[in-house]
């Protein structure tokens, strides 16, 4: 049984709307281009160590888990760096409206 939807009432539609919403207004956090890259290469990574022999090759193995380990914490690195300079520019914005405000 079909019924007709109101999209004024409805809750689904609306919480829709609003998802939609907030995804055009770029309100939704996009991934980073470090990000996807970082990503894109850490599982390329596993790849290779997945098809790796333990026997054959524990000690490339090592390193690719090394380089992994590595990887992910500059990508911390990174994100951190970047919040602070978000964080720094929403600062200096202010102490210029402030300025502004003042003369």
């Amino acid at each position: 049984m079909t019924e007709n939807i109101n999209p004024r009432t409805d809750p689904q539609f609306q919480a829709l709307k609003h998802v939609m919403d907030e995804i055009t207004q770029n309100k939704v956090p996009l991934r980073q281009p470090w990000e996807l890259a970082a990503r894109s290469t850490l599982r390329a990574i596993q790849h290779e160590i997945d098809d790796r022999n333990v026997l054959d090759d524990a000690e490339l193995i090592d390193v690719l888990n090394q380089t992994r380990i590595e990887i992910k914490y500059l990508l911390s690195v990174i994100t951190d760096l970047d919040e602070r300079v978000k964080e720094r520019d929403a600062e200096v914005s202010r102490l210029e409206r402030w300025a502004h405000r003042a003369n």
